[in-house]
Protein backbone atom coordinates (compact mmCIF):
# COMPACT_ATOMS: atom_id res chain seq x y z
CA UNK A 1 0.00 0.00 0.00
CA UNK A 2 1.30 3.69 -0.30
CA UNK A 3 -0.29 6.42 1.10
CA UNK A 4 -0.86 7.02 4.29
CA UNK A 5 -2.42 3.03 5.15
CA UNK A 6 -3.38 1.93 8.27
CA UNK A 7 -0.77 -0.06 8.15
CA UNK A 8 1.34 3.20 7.98
CA UNK A 9 -0.76 5.03 10.08
CA UNK A 10 2.32 4.63 12.32
CA UNK A 11 0.42 5.45 15.59
CA UNK A 12 -0.25 9.26 14.13
CA UNK A 13 -3.36 8.65 12.57
CA UNK A 14 -5.59 6.16 14.94
CA UNK A 15 -9.38 7.31 13.87
CA UNK A 16 -10.64 3.96 14.70
CA UNK A 17 -10.64 2.53 18.40
CA UNK A 18 -12.31 0.06 20.48
CA UNK A 19 -14.81 0.31 22.92
CA UNK A 20 -15.10 -3.11 24.18
CA UNK A 21 -12.78 -4.05 27.22
CA UNK A 22 -12.13 -7.14 24.88
CA UNK A 23 -9.19 -5.03 23.80
CA UNK A 24 -7.06 -5.94 26.76
CA UNK A 25 -7.00 -9.69 26.36
CA UNK A 26 -4.23 -11.19 23.67
CA UNK A 27 -4.29 -13.56 21.31
CA UNK A 28 -5.63 -17.22 22.72
CA UNK A 29 -2.21 -18.97 21.70
CA UNK A 30 -2.76 -22.09 19.73
CA UNK A 31 -0.58 -24.83 19.61
CA UNK A 32 2.64 -23.00 17.70
CA UNK A 33 1.95 -24.83 14.02
CA UNK A 34 5.02 -23.24 12.52
CA UNK A 35 9.00 -23.88 13.11
CA UNK A 36 12.00 -21.59 12.42
CA UNK A 37 14.17 -24.11 9.05
CA UNK A 38 17.35 -25.12 9.65
CA UNK A 39 19.76 -23.06 7.58
CA UNK A 40 21.91 -24.61 4.56
CA UNK A 41 24.76 -22.83 5.00
CA UNK A 42 23.89 -21.97 0.95
CA UNK A 43 24.79 -18.03 0.40
CA UNK A 44 24.87 -16.25 -2.75
CA UNK A 45 28.02 -14.91 -4.36
CA UNK A 46 28.23 -12.15 -6.32
CA UNK A 47 24.58 -11.67 -7.28
CA UNK A 48 24.56 -15.76 -7.91
CA UNK A 49 21.52 -17.22 -7.36
CA UNK A 50 21.58 -20.43 -4.47
CA UNK A 51 19.50 -23.53 -4.78
CA UNK A 52 17.87 -23.00 -1.69
CA UNK A 53 17.35 -19.26 -0.59
CA UNK A 54 16.91 -18.64 2.83
CA UNK A 55 14.76 -15.20 2.63
CA UNK A 56 12.00 -14.21 -0.29
CA UNK A 57 11.93 -10.67 -0.92
CA UNK A 58 8.46 -10.04 -2.63
CA UNK A 59 7.62 -6.69 -4.62
CA UNK A 60 4.88 -6.29 -6.40
CA UNK A 61 4.76 -3.34 -9.08
CA UNK A 62 3.17 -1.04 -10.75
CA UNK A 63 3.30 2.16 -12.57
CA UNK A 64 6.30 3.40 -10.65
CA UNK A 65 8.88 4.11 -12.58
CA UNK A 66 10.05 7.19 -10.62
CA UNK A 67 10.72 4.89 -7.12
CA UNK A 68 11.03 1.82 -8.28
CA UNK A 69 15.31 1.47 -9.15
CA UNK A 70 15.96 2.59 -6.12
CA UNK A 71 13.69 0.29 -4.52
CA UNK A 72 14.64 -2.59 -6.11
CA UNK A 73 18.62 -1.65 -5.36
CA UNK A 74 18.31 -1.25 -1.89
CA UNK A 75 17.50 -5.07 -1.71
CA UNK A 76 20.34 -5.86 -4.08
CA UNK A 77 22.65 -4.30 -1.77
CA UNK A 78 21.87 -5.91 1.67
CA UNK A 79 24.64 -7.19 3.76
CA UNK A 80 22.55 -10.31 3.95
CA UNK A 81 22.78 -12.05 0.35
CA UNK A 82 21.24 -15.24 0.22
CA UNK A 83 18.13 -14.12 -0.93
CA UNK A 84 15.76 -14.26 -4.10
CA UNK A 85 13.59 -11.03 -5.73
CA UNK A 86 10.37 -11.83 -6.23
CA UNK A 87 8.99 -9.31 -8.44
CA UNK A 88 5.43 -9.23 -10.04
CA UNK A 89 5.15 -6.43 -12.61
CA UNK A 90 1.41 -6.10 -12.60
CA UNK A 91 0.83 -4.81 -16.11
CA UNK A 92 2.48 -1.51 -16.00
CA UNK A 93 2.17 1.46 -18.19
CA UNK A 94 5.26 3.90 -17.62
CA UNK A 95 8.30 2.20 -18.19
CA UNK A 96 8.68 0.26 -14.99
CA UNK A 97 8.60 -3.38 -16.97
CA UNK A 98 11.80 -2.27 -18.91
CA UNK A 99 13.88 -0.67 -15.76
CA UNK A 100 12.75 -4.18 -13.80
CA UNK A 101 13.80 -6.29 -16.91
CA UNK A 102 17.31 -4.08 -17.23
CA UNK A 103 17.96 -4.91 -13.02
CA UNK A 104 16.79 -8.57 -13.81
CA UNK A 105 19.87 -8.80 -16.19
CA UNK A 106 22.11 -7.23 -13.36
CA UNK A 107 21.36 -9.69 -11.12
CA UNK A 108 20.31 -13.19 -10.84
CA UNK A 109 18.78 -13.04 -7.65
CA UNK A 110 15.85 -11.23 -9.01
CA UNK A 111 12.74 -13.25 -10.25
CA UNK A 112 10.87 -11.03 -12.68
CA UNK A 113 7.51 -11.77 -13.97
CA UNK A 114 5.59 -9.57 -15.90
CA UNK A 115 1.65 -9.88 -16.82
CA UNK A 116 -1.32 -8.25 -17.19
CA UNK A 117 -2.53 -6.35 -14.77
CA UNK A 118 -4.59 -8.15 -12.12
CA UNK A 119 -4.23 -6.13 -9.01
CA UNK A 120 -2.14 -6.07 -5.66
CA UNK A 121 -3.30 -8.65 -3.94
CA UNK A 122 -3.73 -10.74 -6.55
CA UNK A 123 0.08 -9.86 -7.40
CA UNK A 124 1.53 -10.96 -3.58
CA UNK A 125 -0.14 -14.50 -3.95
CA UNK A 126 1.17 -14.92 -6.82
CA UNK A 127 4.65 -13.77 -5.35
CA UNK A 128 4.06 -16.30 -2.37
CA UNK A 129 3.62 -19.31 -5.26
CA UNK A 130 6.57 -18.37 -6.21
CA UNK A 131 8.46 -18.04 -3.30
CA UNK A 132 10.90 -20.55 -2.07
CA UNK A 133 12.58 -19.07 1.12
CA UNK A 134 11.54 -19.88 4.38
CA UNK A 135 11.16 -16.44 5.41
CA UNK A 136 8.78 -13.63 3.15
CA UNK A 137 10.28 -9.90 3.48
CA UNK A 138 8.04 -7.62 2.03
CA UNK A 139 8.84 -4.28 0.20
CA UNK A 140 6.88 -1.88 -1.97
CA UNK A 141 7.90 -0.42 -5.36
CA UNK A 142 8.48 2.98 -4.05
CA UNK A 143 9.90 2.35 -0.39
CA UNK A 144 13.96 1.88 1.00
CA UNK A 145 15.35 -0.35 3.09
CA UNK A 146 18.38 0.10 5.19
CA UNK A 147 21.27 -2.52 4.04
CA UNK A 148 21.14 -4.59 7.10
CA UNK A 149 17.51 -4.70 7.25
CA UNK A 150 17.94 -8.22 6.13
CA UNK A 151 20.23 -9.26 8.34
CA UNK A 152 18.91 -7.96 11.71
CA UNK A 153 15.09 -9.39 10.39
CA UNK A 154 16.36 -12.85 9.59
CA UNK A 155 18.81 -13.41 13.21
CA UNK A 156 15.89 -12.42 15.08
CA UNK A 157 13.39 -15.03 13.15
CA UNK A 158 16.18 -17.69 13.61
CA UNK A 159 16.54 -17.18 17.30
CA UNK A 160 13.18 -17.27 18.27
CA UNK A 161 11.26 -20.19 16.75
CA UNK A 162 7.61 -18.57 18.03
CA UNK A 163 8.12 -15.39 16.25
CA UNK A 164 6.37 -15.59 13.00
CA UNK A 165 6.48 -12.02 11.80
CA UNK A 166 8.72 -9.21 12.56
CA UNK A 167 8.58 -5.66 11.83
CA UNK A 168 10.78 -2.48 12.24
CA UNK A 169 10.65 0.87 13.20
CA UNK A 170 10.59 3.27 9.77
CA UNK A 171 10.74 6.58 8.70
CA UNK A 172 8.35 8.59 6.13
CA UNK A 173 9.34 10.35 3.26
CA UNK A 174 7.43 12.43 0.45
CA UNK A 175 7.65 11.86 -3.01
CA UNK A 176 10.75 14.19 -3.49
CA UNK A 177 12.49 11.79 -0.72
CA UNK A 178 12.41 14.73 1.72
CA UNK A 179 11.94 13.16 5.32
CA UNK A 180 8.40 13.99 6.91
CA UNK A 181 8.61 12.40 10.64
CA UNK A 182 9.73 8.64 12.00
CA UNK A 183 6.63 6.83 12.28
CA UNK A 184 7.47 4.63 15.50
CA UNK A 185 5.85 1.41 16.33
CA UNK A 186 5.44 -0.89 19.52
CA UNK A 187 7.87 -3.44 20.01
CA UNK A 188 6.29 -6.48 22.13
CA UNK A 189 3.92 -8.87 20.71
CA UNK A 190 1.42 -7.51 23.74
CA UNK A 191 2.13 -3.73 23.22
CA UNK A 192 1.19 -5.08 19.36
CA UNK A 193 -1.93 -6.92 19.87
CA UNK A 194 -3.49 -4.06 22.33
CA UNK A 195 -3.55 -1.73 19.35
CA UNK A 196 -4.69 -3.97 16.66
CA UNK A 197 -7.41 -4.84 18.78
CA UNK A 198 -7.83 -1.30 18.66
CA UNK A 199 -8.32 -1.20 15.08
CA UNK A 200 -4.64 0.72 14.70
CA UNK A 201 -2.20 -1.63 13.12
CA UNK A 202 1.31 -1.48 14.07
CA UNK A 203 3.06 -3.13 11.99
CA UNK A 204 4.73 -1.69 8.81
CA UNK A 205 4.29 -4.13 5.93
CA UNK A 206 6.86 -3.31 3.98
CA UNK A 207 8.76 -3.58 6.42
CA UNK A 208 7.96 -6.95 7.77
CA UNK A 209 8.99 -10.63 7.61
CA UNK A 210 7.63 -13.44 7.83
CA UNK A 211 7.80 -17.39 8.49
CA UNK A 212 6.11 -18.07 5.15
CA UNK A 213 4.72 -21.54 6.69
CA UNK A 214 3.07 -19.13 9.06
CA UNK A 215 1.46 -17.31 5.65
CA UNK A 216 0.12 -20.11 4.40
CA UNK A 217 -1.39 -21.70 7.37
CA UNK A 218 -3.27 -18.50 8.23
CA UNK A 219 -4.67 -18.19 4.61
CA UNK A 220 -2.65 -15.86 3.02
CA UNK A 221 -3.68 -12.52 1.64
CA UNK A 222 -7.34 -11.96 1.51
CA UNK A 223 -8.20 -10.58 -2.03
CA UNK A 224 -11.75 -8.92 -0.62
CA UNK A 225 -9.81 -6.97 2.34
CA UNK A 226 -8.03 -4.71 -0.12
CA UNK A 227 -6.22 -2.06 1.48
CA UNK A 228 -7.01 -3.79 4.52
CA UNK A 229 -4.87 -7.11 3.67
CA UNK A 230 -1.98 -6.71 5.87
CA UNK A 231 -3.89 -5.82 9.09
CA UNK A 232 -6.31 -8.81 8.47
CA UNK A 233 -2.52 -10.77 8.36
CA UNK A 234 -1.35 -9.65 10.96
CA UNK A 235 -4.20 -10.28 13.31
CA UNK A 236 -4.05 -14.15 11.78
CA UNK A 237 -0.88 -14.36 12.20
CA UNK A 238 -0.69 -13.13 15.94
CA UNK A 239 -3.02 -16.41 16.90
CA UNK A 240 -0.16 -19.02 15.61
CA UNK A 241 2.99 -17.30 17.07
CA UNK A 242 4.08 -14.34 18.51
CA UNK A 243 4.40 -11.00 16.24
CA UNK A 244 6.95 -8.14 17.21
CA UNK A 245 8.92 -5.33 16.01
CA UNK A 246 12.61 -4.47 16.00
CA UNK A 247 13.98 -0.88 17.71
CA UNK A 248 15.91 -0.35 14.60
CA UNK A 249 14.81 1.90 12.23
CA UNK A 250 15.25 -0.17 9.04
CA UNK A 251 12.42 1.30 6.06
CA UNK A 252 11.84 4.63 4.56
CA UNK A 253 8.25 4.78 3.98
CA UNK A 254 7.31 7.35 0.72
CA UNK A 255 3.91 8.90 1.74
CA UNK A 256 1.15 9.56 -1.28
CA UNK A 257 -2.24 11.45 -0.40
CA UNK A 258 -3.40 10.01 -3.57
CA UNK A 259 -3.50 6.62 -1.80
CA UNK A 260 -6.57 4.34 -1.72
CA UNK A 261 -6.99 4.89 2.20
CA UNK A 262 -6.92 8.93 1.50
CA UNK A 263 -9.80 8.93 -0.82
CA UNK A 264 -11.50 5.94 0.95
CA UNK A 265 -11.88 6.55 4.63
CA UNK A 266 -15.81 5.13 4.70
CA UNK A 267 -14.71 2.22 2.88
CA UNK A 268 -11.48 1.51 4.88
CA UNK A 269 -13.61 2.16 8.32
CA UNK A 270 -16.14 -0.71 6.96
CA UNK A 271 -13.03 -3.26 6.30
CA UNK A 272 -12.01 -2.80 9.44
CA UNK A 273 -14.99 -3.33 11.34
CA UNK A 274 -15.16 -6.73 9.11
CA UNK A 275 -12.11 -7.45 10.32
CA UNK A 276 -12.71 -7.08 13.80
CA UNK A 277 -15.67 -9.20 14.11
CA UNK A 278 -13.79 -11.61 12.45
CA UNK A 279 -11.21 -11.73 14.86
CA UNK A 280 -13.83 -11.38 17.73
CA UNK A 281 -15.21 -14.69 16.44
CA UNK A 282 -12.29 -16.41 15.83
CA UNK A 283 -11.06 -15.70 18.89
CA UNK A 284 -14.56 -15.87 21.00
CA UNK A 285 -13.56 -12.85 22.24
CA UNK A 286 -16.51 -10.71 25.20
CA UNK A 287 -18.33 -7.71 23.46
CA UNK A 288 -17.91 -6.09 20.37
CA UNK A 289 -15.54 -3.97 18.08
CA UNK A 290 -17.14 -0.47 17.76
CA UNK A 291 -15.48 2.17 15.10
CA UNK A 292 -14.94 5.40 15.85
CA UNK A 293 -15.20 7.63 12.29
CA UNK A 294 -11.68 8.33 10.80
CA UNK A 295 -10.99 11.41 11.54
CA UNK A 296 -9.00 12.24 7.93
CA UNK A 297 -11.25 12.08 5.01
CA UNK A 298 -9.17 14.27 2.50
CA UNK A 299 -5.28 15.25 1.31
CA UNK A 300 -5.73 18.60 2.33
CA UNK A 301 -5.64 17.16 6.03
CA UNK A 302 -3.78 14.65 5.58
CA UNK A 303 -1.11 17.70 4.10
CA UNK A 304 -1.92 19.49 6.81
CA UNK A 305 -0.82 16.41 9.22
CA UNK A 306 2.03 15.70 7.58
CA UNK A 307 2.92 19.87 7.42
CA UNK A 308 3.23 19.32 11.21
CA UNK A 309 4.83 15.96 11.48
CA UNK A 310 7.59 18.14 9.36
CA UNK A 311 7.32 20.76 11.41
CA UNK A 312 7.76 18.53 14.89
CA UNK A 313 10.93 16.71 12.88
CA UNK A 314 12.01 20.26 11.70
CA UNK A 315 12.10 19.87 8.50
CA UNK A 316 10.66 23.57 7.80
CA UNK A 317 10.76 23.44 4.34
CA UNK A 318 8.71 20.45 3.84
CA UNK A 319 6.35 21.86 6.38
CA UNK A 320 5.83 24.73 4.75
CA UNK A 321 5.36 22.77 1.25
CA UNK A 322 2.48 20.75 3.08
CA UNK A 323 0.85 24.20 4.53
CA UNK A 324 1.00 25.54 1.38
CA UNK A 325 -0.73 22.65 -0.42
CA UNK A 326 -3.16 22.14 2.68
CA UNK A 327 -4.20 25.77 2.09
CA UNK A 328 -4.90 25.28 -1.44
CA UNK A 329 -7.01 23.12 -0.68
CA UNK A 330 -8.90 24.71 2.18
CA UNK A 331 -7.70 28.04 2.53
CA UNK A 332 -9.97 28.68 5.16
CA UNK A 333 -9.07 26.66 7.64
CA UNK A 334 -8.28 27.53 10.70
CA UNK A 335 -5.47 24.89 11.21
CA UNK A 336 -3.23 25.23 8.26
CA UNK A 337 -3.28 29.06 9.14
CA UNK A 338 -2.00 28.05 12.37
CA UNK A 339 0.76 25.22 11.11
CA UNK A 340 2.09 27.62 8.56
CA UNK A 341 2.55 30.91 11.32
CA UNK A 342 4.60 28.16 13.00
CA UNK A 343 6.38 27.39 10.40
CA UNK A 344 7.28 31.16 9.53
CA UNK A 345 8.35 31.94 13.35
CA UNK A 346 10.20 28.82 12.96
CA UNK A 347 8.08 26.91 15.47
Amino acid sequence: MSGLPHSASHGLNRGLTARSSAAEHESPRAPLRVHAAVDTGARSVNGSPTATPRVTVLMPVYNAVRHVELSVRSILEQTFENFEFVIIDDGSTDGSTDVLTRLAAEDARVRLVSRPNTGYIRALNEGLDLARGEYVARLDADDLARTDRLALQLAALDADPELVALGAQAGTIDLRGDPIADAPVPLTHAEIERHHLSGSSMIHHPAVMMRRNAVEAVGRYQEDLEPCEDFDLWLKLAEVGRVANLPQKLLLKRLHADSAVVSGAAHHAELVTRIMDATWARRGLPGRYTHVPVALTNPAEFFRQWGWMALRNRSTKVALRYGLQSLLRQPLNRDTHRLLFCVVRGY
